[in-house]
């Protein structure tokens, strides 16, 4: 055989059917995770939907206190047990200690995309920063806040002696939680894993994720702070959360002052200062936004003609002007009268 034999090519011929033709291409991981929960994600998309409604509707609810009373226990009970304990959906400032890391090495959607409860979760809470600050995750979306808020609501209701934290210490108090932040930051920039031990300082994995089935320094770590929430109502949220902290410096950008407040704020009312759950309020009568859970009780004193000073000396006008123009129609209209009268009988 000559040398033009061995150089000669032809074109394979293609067989229908082909298997390679035929082969399905591998569907990505993250897209068999969220298809793995569905019933999980349902949970938490009619959690977010609820939430908006209470917000965007909020003046109309604040104006009925037992109903927003109502509205938000059962609220918080739904996000406990079903998007806490049952989705597991609690987000961790490791998520975003990881998010901050990924800035510098590399960043991969797959990464994120693994967890869709937190993906979906940390979407709502970027767009709620901007509208609201760090209320609506913190006050509302949180299962272990949730479990603190709760569990003070039964010791009050078995007459646990509540403790107000006096207010120069309660302020010179905010800032560990950002100093545990800032602390929990440096370290993950020099090894990541590291700061994710010492991100145990959050008790969320042991109440929420693993339900108290841990071991025993954990557990106790975590009782300890529900413990001290049942005397200091959010105690952990007040003084030593660092996913709280994280969220509220970029709270600072928030586009809009949902909660209003009247001149005599502060000067000389401090019904709101004196009832705000977490004290959030200053004692001057402006609330500070980093420190808020945007639970809505001052908004509910703001509307209330029964115990915000001012909604009561517009409503004893109101009565006065109504009973006034009352008494001249009685005057005037003598068979307005007899129509009234008449119908009684």
């Amino acid at each position: 055989q000559t040398a033009e034999h061995y150089l000669k090519y032809e074109q394979p011929k293609m067989v229908e059917g082909d298997l390679l033709a035929d082969e399905p291409i591998a569907t990505p991981v993250w897209k068999k995770m969220w298809q793995a929960k569905t019933v999980e994600i349902i949970f938490l998309v009619i959690a977010l939907f609820i939430l908006s409604i209470i917000f965007f509707f909020q003046q109309w609810l604040v104006k009925r206190p037992k109903l927003t009373e109502q509205v938000r226990i059962g609220y918080l009970i739904f996000i406990l047990v079903g998007v806490g304990w049952y989705a597991n959906a609690q987000l961790s400032v490791v998520n975003i200690l990881a998010a901050l890391n990924a800035l510098v090495t590399g960043f991969d959607w797959g990464y994120f995309l693994m967890e869709p409860l937190l993906f979906i979760l940390w979407g709502s809470v970027a767009v709620a920063l901007l509208f609201w600050g760090r209320g609506p995750y913190c006050g509302w979306l949180c299962p272990f806040g949730a479990l603190q808020e709760l569990t003070n609501k039964i010791a009050k209701r078995l007459k646990v002696p509540q403790w107000t934290v006096p207010w120069g210490l309660h302020e010179r108090l905010w800032p560990i939680k950002y100093m545990i932040f800032l602390g929990l930051f440096g370290v993950s920039l020099h090894s990541l894993g590291f700061a994710e031990e010492l991100a145990e300082v959050e008790p969320f994995k042991t109440a929420i994720i693993l339900n108290f089935i841990r071991e025993w320094p954990f557990v106790i770590f975590a009782l300890l702070m529900l413990a001290g929430g049942l005397f200091v109502e959010r105690f952990y949220c007040r003084y030593l959360c660092p996913l709280g902290a994280a969220l509220a410096i970029p709270g600072k950008l928030r586009m809009f002052e949902w909660l209003k407040r009247y001149k005599e704020c502060g000067k000389p009312c401090q019904i709101c200062a004196n009832e705000c759950m977490v004290q959030a309020i200053h004692p001057e009568g402006n609330i500070n936004v980093n420190e808020c859970l945007y639970c809505l009780h001052c908004h509910v004193l703001y509307s209330d003609h029964h115990k915000c000073p001012v909604m009561i000396k517009k409503h004893a006008k109101q009565t006065r002007f109504s009973s006034s123009a009352g008494a001249k129609g009685k005057i005037g209209g003598i068979e307005i009268v007899e129509e009234k009268v008449s119908s009684k009988i």
